[in-house]
């Protein structure tokens, strides 16, 4: 006696065999790439925001750096109130010039001693250099040399080289013996501090009086 047996559906087709298998592991390496490129996209993505980062920290350090020099600069201006002349005993030419000078702000005392002037004519140009020492109480300095004359803060016993807030000085420029200059003569003198803006003086000689 037969008994009737039942044929599996996919006898016959043994390519499909193990499908479910092959599905499977397919999804799985699918998932591991993804995750690997996420994984790089989050890396790349970290890498590029700390140079951006360090990028603006930079632009902000520089940004600072601009600012407190433009600060200084300003801070230590030298404006010119006045000019006043010597003559010579002897010619009545005029030997010395008296410049007095002030600072406008506090923040940073402007230091003289870095100063530098020069002096010019139509006859031509030479440079005034510093008298030693800079400041000598009140005596006038060498010819061809300047020096500070006064200084109104070195008597609260501030250095007498440095000008602050609320002070003014007297420079005082000692022309060269032949540099003398005569009722009518036009003259240049250029102040150039390492900061802070150059003061240029353009007058004529007054004459006698």
């Amino acid at each position: 006696m037969s008994r009737n047996r039942k044929t599996p559906k996919n006898a016959g087709n043994p390519k499909i065999h193990g499908t479910d298998s092959a599905s499977r592991s397919s999804e799985g390496f699918t998932g591991l790439e993804a995750a690997i490129v996420l994984l790089a996209f989050v890396v790349v993505t970290a890498a590029f925001s700390y140079v951006v980062l360090g990028s603006g920290f930079h632009t902000v350090q520089k940004s600072q750096a601009v600012i407190y020099n433009a600060l200084e600069q300003s801070s230590s201006s030298i404006l010119v109130d006045e000019v006043m002349y010597i003559r010579n005993s002897t010619s009545g030419n005029i030997e010395m010039i008296r410049i007095y000078m002030r600072s406008p702000h506090s923040l940073v005392p402007a230091d003289l001693s870095k100063m530098t002037i020069s002096f010019a004519t139509p006859e031509g140009y030479c440079n005034i250099e510093q008298d030693s020492p800079l400041y000598d109480n009140g005596n006038p300095p060498a010819a061809g040399k300047w020096n500070i004359y006064k200084n109104t803060g070195s008597d609260s016993g501030t250095d007498p080289i440095l000008l602050y807030n609320g002070d003014y000085v007297i420079v005082l420029v000692h022309l060269p013996v032949d540099r003398e200059l005569e009722p009518g003569d036009e003259y240049w003198i250029e102040v150039v501090q390492p900061l802070g803006l150059s003061m240029f003086i353009s007058k004529t000689a007054p004459a006698l009086p």
